[in-house]
């Protein structure tokens, strides 16, 4: 029996041995926290319980949410960028529990109990509130941390990353970042992102692979041993060879979109382009201040290249929500 003690929250699960190996599954999804207070990630906040989690796991330093909360949701558990949602398709979750994953709702209050032998899919979503932001993102580690202390098992992928960005500058390295909620920027979808996965990779490490919400889908079909239907369409790539530490190149995204209605934007490792046609070195200009110049003598080639992943969206596609908040 497994005892799982959530936010003063009772959850109590029995969870019995059999022969069905395929992992657990925790998503912990945050609203509305970006990289700037979370401590792991260079933060002034301290967020100790994230920080030990990125130290059995493994940290993205590169992760992009959509640039709104139902946005980040939908890609998140359909796999697609929001754009490009035509017709309804079945939910990563829907496809867990119909491969024979338990689902565990979130609650707030009072106890619920599994029994049975299939793995489980826990979903919870962790507000932060505006109030006293500095208090709430306390808060937010505490739980966040007595979550992952109830799930630490060895076969329990847990994943905790965030809609978006934060309402309230945080720092980062100490230099004041904007805020970062719906911005149409970099801090506006750069977003935590941790994995533990103790039967996949040993913790403490980070990686600079670039991943966006759309990865998750794919990375859980493989995971849990799901055949893809063959209508189902996924814009994301599968992560486990990143989570497995893989060099090889081929096997790597080289570059991540974001959208929110009317606009986009698009970027690898060193620089973003968007579709109002602002082109930054994130290197050079993290903050997004000041446009490449047109001297830059690679600038040409680099945007060249992004522009080419905006163009293979359509350029004035609807972009609606088609999930429901966890």
């Amino acid at each position: 029996m497994k005892r799982l003690l959530l936010l003063g929250c009772s959850l109590l699960a029995t969870i019995a041995n059999a022969a069905d190996q395929r992992p657990n599954v925790v998503l912990i999804i945050a609203h509305d926290l970006g990289r700037d207070w979370v401590s792991c990630y260079e933060s002034d906040h301290q967020t100790p319980n994230l920080d030990r989690l990125a130290n059995e796991g493994v940290r993205y330093e590169t992760a992009w949410s959509m640039l709104d909360a139902r946005l980040s949701h939908d890609a998140l558990l359909l796999g697609r960028y929001p754009s490009r949602l035509k017709e309804r398709q079945p939910s990563l979750i829907d496809l867990l529990v119909k491969a024979g994953y338990t689902r565990i709702n979130y609650e707030i209050d009072g106890e619920l109990k599994l029994t049975g032998k299939s793995p489980y899919l826990l979903l919870c979503a962790l507000p932060v509130g505006i109030g006293n932001y500095a208090g709430q993102v306390k808060k937010l580690d505490e739980r966040a941390g007595k979550l992952a202390r109830a799930t630490a098992d060895e076969n329990t992928f847990l994943l905790f990353t965030s809609t978006g960005g934060s309402p309230v500058p945080g720092k980062l390295n100490g230099d004041e970042q904007p805020v970062g909620k719906r911005a149409k920027a970099d801090c506006g979808a750069h977003v935590p992102f941790i994995i533990r996965a103790p039967f996949l990779f040993k913790g403490g490490r980070v990686s600079r692979d670039l991943t966006d919400f759309t990865d998750l889908f794919p990375t859980l079909l493989e995971l849990a041993n799901i055949e893809k239907p063959n209508h189902l369409k996924l814009d994301g790539h599968t992560l486990l060879p990143s989570l497995r530490g893989s060099d090889d190149p081929f096997e790597k995204r080289n570059w991540v979109v974001s959208e929110s209605s009317g606009f986009r934007m698009a970027r690898d490792w060193h620089h973003i382009l968007d579709t109002n046609g602002r082109f930054h070195d994130l290197d050079k200009d993290p903050l997004q201040q000041h446009q490449v110049s047109v001297q830059d003598k690679q600038a040409p080639h680099r945007r060249q290249r992004l522009q080419m992943i905006l163009d293979r969206f359509e350029t004035n596609a609807e972009v609606r929500s088609e999930t429901p908040t966890p």
